[in-house]
């Protein structure tokens, strides 16, 4: 049990991890930062939440864990100012989808400060934005990285893993580049491809989309997503998705080769390299 948590953005993942903290009796004050007034007031009509502040400190204040739920550009600065107002055992944590520059921010932020800082990553989004597409059970089951760092302090580590796990994730701990590695190849760039290929076929003759079957909106499904959020994703993590962009250009040179050739057994080589990796996505334990 958290007595108080504070969740700092109530959009998709701010607005279903109130709902899940709810729904699971994790907490027994669930308080809602939002810049907007509107949105504090509609905050403030929802069974997940407890008290809506627009003041930060007001917010933070008197909470066991605080949950920096906004976009990755805003995370640095507002986590920046919730560790001036922390107080002794407080776990400051967030959502971002990419770590290092993050986390590297953080170490500045907290010297000195009463609270710490542990990074996380619920790698539990959707297609979909804002607080109006929220769920209860958008974390279950679910993986999370946390990236402490060598001056983290364990009981922070340990209580940012216990609350993530008590949402009922499986939590995984690497260090913050690591992660960004990880998740350039696993996350970001097949949102990217999403994209490119939803991109590409943006031209070509309109009356062809009423021929589009499972296959192709299963593919392009996560380029709905959110354009300036991954636009943000993406020029954080710019490094590591080009490597890995790199990589997939080799792949599909060497598909283009298999195919020009005419060989049958090595494109179909490759097809079954393909098909073997999604098979073992399904049997991976995450």
């Amino acid at each position: 049990m958290f007595p108080q948590v504070t969740i700092v953005g109530p959009g998709l993942l701010g607005a279903s991890l109130a709902m899940a903290l709810r729904a699971r009796n994790l907490s027994e004050r669930i308080v809602i930062w939002a810049r907007n007034p509107e949105r504090i007031e509609q905050c403030m009509g929802m069974q997940w939440c407890d008290r809506a502040e627009e003041d930060l400190a007001k917010a933070v204040k008197g909470s066991s864990v605080v949950v920096v739920c906004t976009s990755v550009a805003s995370i640095s600065s507002l986590v920046s100012e919730i560790m001036s107002h922390t107080s002794e055992g407080m776990i400051v944590t967030d959502v971002g989808s990419v770590k290092g520059p993050i986390c590297a921010s953080a170490v500045e932020s907290a010297r000195g400060a009463s609270g710490a800082f542990v990074g996380s990553h619920p790698m539990a989004g959707s297609e979909k934005s804002g607080m109006d597409h929220a769920k209860a059970d958008l974390f279950e089951g679910k993986p999370c990285i946390i990236t402490p760092q060598e001056d983290t302090p364990d009981n922070a580590t340990q209580g940012a893993r216990a609350f993530w796990e008590a949402l009922g994730m499986k939590v995984y701990s690497m260090s913050p580049p690591e992660h960004d590695r990880s998740v350039a190849h696993l996350s970001h760039l097949p949102h990217l491809v999403s994209s490119s290929l939803a991109h590409c076929l943006d031209a070509t003759p309109g009356e062809w989309k009423k021929l589009a079957g499972r296959g192709l909106l299963d593919t392009t499904r996560i380029a709905e997503g959110d354009p300036g959020l991954w636009e943000q994703i993406m020029a954080m993590n710019k490094s590591h998705l080009l490597d890995s962009l790199s990589e997939l250009e080799n792949s599909l040179k060497l598909a283009r080769e298999r195919l020009e050739n005419g060989r049958a057994d090595e494109l179909r080589e490759f097809l079954e390299t393909g098909s073997r990796f999604r098979k073992s996505l399904e049997n991976t334990d995450q």
